[in-house]
């Protein structure tokens, strides 16, 4: 016998940064990708952001698409499942989908037509020496990951912004095969977006039940997987890669899998900010317990 438990604890994260909604389509510009390359370091990403900010104040959008075309993860699929566990790679593919991808760039092209006007400074930092404090989606990233990563955040800081904690998130950006290769898959806002903005909160339309593991059932195996994951601006969860011990959640290979196996199946009404629908992070906990 048994019974399960399911709360979903939905989280906005002003603190795990990201990607800007996407407001449409991008018009047909070439998509030749850019051979330019930039050192492996904070400035480094900077120089590439700034040159983004400098193409766009041209008005050049052939060569802003191609920088941003450059930020694609090449080789997705092999380089997901080289990085992460099979099941946790497989979730996150549509990180790989082209149409997934062509909105999601579509959103961070409109961000530098938007601050190439604007007075300002680019904001960065290297997630791997610089964490956010406590045990959050960037310390859970860095435990997910198989092979080491560098791993930065950039931001965009007006220059009527009297402190970082209002700057606007650019993203999260990977340095894979010798260029940074933007992280389209975490989305956050800055305080001043959330006070302002209408807020529509998800709603779970489908719910499926987890299944106790008939092996862990017979070796009176119990306990809570939390299950980090994100909606789409679809409906559609994606699994996110989960460090492989957190404090007080059972890691059992059995009832995470079975934990991650229900959620991924879940489907919701998106968030909408103002009546766009947009991603948006959040974290559910599944307490598998035996009835005596």
């Amino acid at each position: 016998m048994r019974t399960q438990h399911i709360v979903a604890l939905l989280l906005l994260l002003p603190v795990s940064p990201m990607a800007i909604p996407s407001q449409g389509q991008s018009n047909s510009a070439p998509t030749t990708v850019a051979t330019e390359t930039y050192a492996n370091t904070r400035e480094g990403l900077k120089q590439l952001l700034s040159d983004m900010r400098a193409v766009a104040k041209e008005g050049n959008e052939e060569r802003l698409v191609a920088l941003v075309k450059g930020t694609e993860i090449p080789n997705c699929d092999a380089w997901l499942h080289k990085m992460y566990d099979s099941d946790k790679a497989d979730s996150w593919m549509g990180l790989c989908d082209a149409k997934v991808l062509a909105s999601k760039e579509t959103s961070i092209h409109e961000l530098f037509n938007r601050i190439a006007h604007e007075d300002g400074r680019i904001l960065t930092r290297k997630v791997n020496d610089n964490p956010q404090p406590g045990k959050g989606l960037e310390w859970g990233w860095l435990q997910a990951i198989k092979q080491p990563l560098d791993i930065y955040w950039a931001s965009w800081l007006p220059s009527n912004e009297p402190t970082e904690s209002e700057a606007d998130p650019i993203g999260y950006f990977m340095f894979i095969d010798g260029g940074f290769r933007w992280e389209s898959g975490i989305q956050s806002f800055k305080p001043s977006q959330t006070r302002k903005a209408n807020f529509v909160m998800p709603k779970l339309v489908q719910r499926v039940d987890p299944v106790y593991p008939a092996e862990a059932a017979a070796n009176h195996i119990s306990g809570t997987v939390r299950v980090y994951f994100v909606i789409g601006a679809d409906g559609v969860v994606h699994i996110k890669p989960r460090a492989t011990k957190e404090q007080g959640f059972s890691d059992d290979p059995d009832l995470v899998r079975a934990a991650e196996d229900a959620v991924r199946h879940w489907r919701y009404q998106p968030l909408t900010i103002n009546g766009k629908p947009v991603d948006m992070d959040l974290h559910a906990d599944i307490v598998f317990a035996l009835k005596n």
